[in-house]
């Protein structure tokens, strides 16, 4: 019977050395044709090894195209980038050139001002006002915790001629307990709805102080400057800041006309236009300063 296989590295080491004739050398158990087999197989993996070389060059070459054409066509973007940006400030150029009309009707309007304010003045007149009715502000208004609203009979057509708060006009001076929704209208707004002065001070502007404009002035944030709409020669009615006026009433007016900057602005601000309706007129009773509504215009 055979021994079984070693069971240990010592033991292994101790049974190949004692049967060496097993162990000859494999040229010794080969013969010649069998040498030569193993050369030419060798060979030939040689061959197969030197094509998957070949192989791996051409694809690395392949890649390295590929990376190149990338950069090439991502050069090419940047550059049609570049030109289309160029366009659009050409564009932009061409759109900013138009301001000079811009500002040739802002130069026309402050020379108007400038003219305005520099001839004597017939139309500061004072308005057409109840001076004994105990009314303290305009015809169209009424005054309620100190402010001078427009009248809630007018706003109302009559049907709610008591104001009981800035958003609250009643049928009644004194509501009936519990009856409050069916004797009083509400419309409720920031300088809007029933929270105006009357209209013969301004379009939907805030309730004021006691007092009145001249009729050459506008009110603008409690404080009479003479009209824009004067000023300008109609270019530019709407007031928006104490020393701005603009040719109309949305988000433009935070523009200037005539800038260079492409905003197509439509508003001019002068230190022309911060003045009072009262400028030479040769009366001591009118401004030609901005000023509070005046209430020896309501009431003597």
């Amino acid at each position: 019977s055979h021994p079984g296989p070693p069971s240990s590295p010592q033991a292994a080491a101790a049974f190949f050395r004692g049967r060496p004739p097993r162990m000859a050398s494999a040229r010794q158990r080969l013969g010649e044709g069998d040498l030569e087999r193993l050369a030419s197989s060798s060979e030939e993996s040689d061959g197969c090894a030197g094509d998957e070389q070949s192989t791996l060059v051409a694809t690395s070459r392949l890649w390295r195209l590929a990376a190149v054409g990338a950069l090439a066509a991502a050069g090419l973007l940047c550059v049609l980038g570049a030109t289309r940006s160029s366009a659009q400030r050409v564009a932009l150029g061409a759109s900013v050139g138009l301001s000079d009309v811009g500002a040739a009707s802002a130069a026309h309007a402050q020379s108007l001002a400038a003219q305005e304010l520099s001839t004597k003045n017939n139309n500061n007149t004072a308005p057409a006002e109840d001076l004994h009715d105990g009314n303290p502000c305009g015809n169209d208004e009424e005054e309620h915790l100190g402010l001078c609203y427009e009248k809630c009979a007018i706003l109302t057509d009559q049907k709610y001629a008591h104001r009981q708060s800035a958003w609250t006009c009643c049928n009644a001076a004194v509501c009936p307990p519990f009856s409050i929704m069916s004797c009083c209208k509400h419309n409720m707004g920031w300088c809007s709805g029933f929270d105006i002065a009357g209209m013969e001070e301004g379009k939907k502007i805030c309730p004021h102080a006691p007092g009145v404009c001249l009729t050459d002035e506008e009110l603008f944030l409690d404080v009479c400057y003479m009209k824009c709409d004067t000023l300008t020669g109609g270019a530019y009615p709407y007031r928006t800041a104490s020393a701005t006026c603009c040719k109309t009433t949305d988000a433009s007016c935070m523009f200037e006309d005539g800038v260079k900057d492409g905003l197509n602005g439509n508003a001019i601000t002068n230190a022309t236009f911060d003045v009072g309706g009262g400028c030479n007129d040769d009366s001591e009773s009118t401004h030609c300063k901005p000023h509070a509504p005046q209430e020896s215009l309501t009431e003597a």
